[in-house]
């Protein structure tokens, strides 16, 4: 589906909509979700200094190793999926034959909705 995706062989509005809009919230809702559990597990440390300096590796936090595969794992497919939708919005727009107005403002749109995702990333 993704391979669909950054084809651009989804309609404008559905690649806008369902994996543009519907689908960066979900997964920066997920990548978030992991993000706080980490960070209960780990006294609101930095992930680096907490695996440097708190982490013991003879008596492991299991939880903590958990939550940071999960946090890592979701926030890299999350800027994979956000670099996804921005090429499949541009190539999915570029075939609308509609409105070029509308065209430039999903890639407008788009473009806002993904750099502040990834800015709320780091």
């Amino acid at each position: 589906m993704l391979k669909k995706l950054l084809d651009g062989e989804f309609s404008l509005s559905e690649t806008f909509w369902k994996f543009g809009i519907l689908g960066v919230i979900f997964f920066r809702f997920v990548s978030k979700l992991f993000e706080i559990l980490l960070d209960r597990q780990i006294a609101n440390r930095r992930i680096v200094d907490y695996f440097f300096h708190y982490f013991n590796p003879v008596k492991p936090d299991i939880l903590a190793i958990l939550w940071t595969l999960c946090y890592v794992s979701t926030t890299v497919f999350f800027l994979y999926y956000c670099i996804a939708v921005m090429l499949g919005t541009w190539r999915s727009s570029a075939s609308f034959e509609r409105s070029n107005l509308l065209k430039q403002l999903t890639r407008i749109l788009m473009f806002v909705l993904v750099a502040v995702s990834m800015i709320s990333v780091f």
